[in-house]
């Protein structure tokens, strides 16, 4: 088992994740104890089960969006803990932390690793839909980034300072991978395991619609 370096930290967003929290938590232990756990605004008992595992466990009152923890714990981690690198990853126990060391070495090749999920195994409507948004990238950006809406992607310390996403809610993703396109940052993939416990959680029609629209607008503004 393959420990991560002491400069990379581990970084998870978490709103009523009290179900799958524990479990997440004790399977990263297992290649790193630099864990830091955003709960953002949760009602349920996720912040108190993260503390009873991770001495770096983040708060915000309210439920600001992925983005928004996201980007908490990215600025504590670099700015605070003095990483080199983090890798983000989700709460509901959907990624493998087996998979951890892979996006780690994946940087030693680039700067930024995506995590990318075969379709294979994926909700059909998810897998259309995160097909179509890689599309209207390369469509409007030039570069073709496969599976956009992947939360699990490591990154260093210099190209955060290109990421720097807007984006408080689940455009975070994709505002990532327009950046990253955009500014024609090489990046490499890391293909990682497809995993759904929940298929009626994560993104809606209306937060699809809305993200194409900040797409679009992403064209001119960026």
């Amino acid at each position: 088992m393959s420990k991560l370096a002491l400069t990379t930290w581990i970084v998870i967003p978490a709103h009523n994740e009290e179900k799958y929290i524990s479990t997440v938590l004790n399977k990263v232990k297992k290649y790193t104890k630099n864990i830091i756990v955003v709960d953002d605004g949760s009602e349920d008992s996720t912040a108190l089960k993260a503390r009873e595992i991770s001495k770096h466990v983040l708060h915000h009152k309210v439920n600001l969006g992925k983005g928004a923890a996201l980007k908490t714990g990215c600025e504590y981690a670099f700015n605070t803990m003095h990483a080199k690198a983090v890798i983000v990853m989700d709460s509901d126990d959907q990624h493998d932390p087996q998979e951890l060391p892979l996006l780690e070495k994946a940087l030693a090749i680039h700067e930024i690793a995506f995590g990318v999920r075969s379709f294979i195994g994926m909700p059909k409507t998810r897998a259309f839909g995160n097909s179509a948004l890689s599309l209207l990238v390369q469509l409007l950006f030039g570069t073709y980034i496969p599976d956009v809406l992947s939360g699990y992607k490591a990154f260093t310390k210099q190209v955060y300072q290109v990421l720097r996403w807007e984006s408080s809610a689940y455009g975070v993703e994709l505002e990532i991978a327009v950046r990253i396109a955009k500014a024609k940052q090489a990046y490499t993939i890391v293909p990682i395991k497809t995993i759904y416990h929940d298929f009626d959680r994560g993104m809606t029609l209306l937060d699809a619609l809305v993200i194409i629209g900040q797409v679009i607008s992403w064209r001119v503004s960026l």
